[in-house]
């Protein structure tokens, strides 16, 4: 079986292709990517494994955007060291989830289930793709409708109707309402992320985006994109090329 680790722990990528190895020598470990814009790129250019263990946290986003934008009809294990990321809705045929952190009984388990499922005679590739169609189209139903933020002393919470976009910056996440005030933020801007649902984009590490926030795309250098905002920022909002593509197509639905 060939298989794929994508996670930006380095440790812990290693850790999880010692236990996968210790379950069956004669797997392959083709690639351990650490970023989506490298995941992207590996897989417009190089064969879909067997199998894909994913980190759901990324350096510049969720995971769950590398396949958005790559067509894939393979298992895949999502893991995480979040319980609120450990929806049922992954557990599923060909799709589950670990918690952090490993160990071999939990690779074992999770090995033995996927074998279970690829050796089934009604077994067929494109079970996989609507699946994880039908997945990633629900996966954002479940948002929250306040964010805590700080002002001054007072910790209050601001309605996420009023959010036009979350930035990290020294550290720190920021929040602009449409009303161009800034508020620190008390959750990072993966947690924002994963709250905030499908009227936002991760745009890169530090920018989290509205989609009625935007004023307009223009082309960028290299095949990148830099979108121009109703709030004014101080710094460039520049979406790459790996990323490009599936940007367009959620800004336009």
């Amino acid at each position: 079986m060939r298989i794929i680790i994508i996670e930006d722990e380095a440790l812990m990528a290693e850790e999880l292709e010692t236990l996968i190895l210790e379950y069956n020598s004669n797997y392959s470990i083709e690639a351990k990517l650490a970023t989506i814009d490298e995941a992207v790129e590996y897989l417009q250019n190089n064969p879909m494994p067997d199998l894909f263990f994913s980190d759901i946290q990324l350096p510049d986003g969720l995971s769950f955007e590398i396949f958005q934008e790559i067509k894939c009809n393979v298992p895949i294990v999502f893991c995480t060291a979040y319980d609120e990321y450990a929806l049922e809705a992954f557990k599923v045929n060909g799709i589950d989830y670990i918690l952090k952190p490993f160990d071999s009984k939990i690779i074992s388990d999770t090995l033995e289930k996927v074998n279970k499922i690829l050796n089934k005679p009604t077994f067929k590739q494109g079970d996989f793709e609507s699946l994880l169609s039908a997945f990633l189209d629900n996966k954002d139903l479940i948002t929250k409708k306040n964010i805590l933020i700080f002002k001054g002393e007072r910790i209050i919470p601001i309605d996420t109707n009023e959010i036009a976009l979350a930035y990290l910056d020294s550290g720190v996440t920021y929040i602009y309402t449409f009303d161009s005030e800034k508020f620190a933020a008390e959750q990072t801007l993966d947690k924002l992320e994963s709250s905030l649902g499908v009227d936002f984009y991760r745009i890169n590490r530090q920018f989290l985006v509205r989609r009625n926030a935007i004023e307009h795309v223009s082309k960028y250098f290299a095949r990148k994109l830099l979108v121009a905002t109703k709030i004014d920022v101080s710094e460039q909002i520049i979406v790459s090329k790996a990323k490009a593509s599936s940007f367009l197509k959620w800004l336009q639905e």
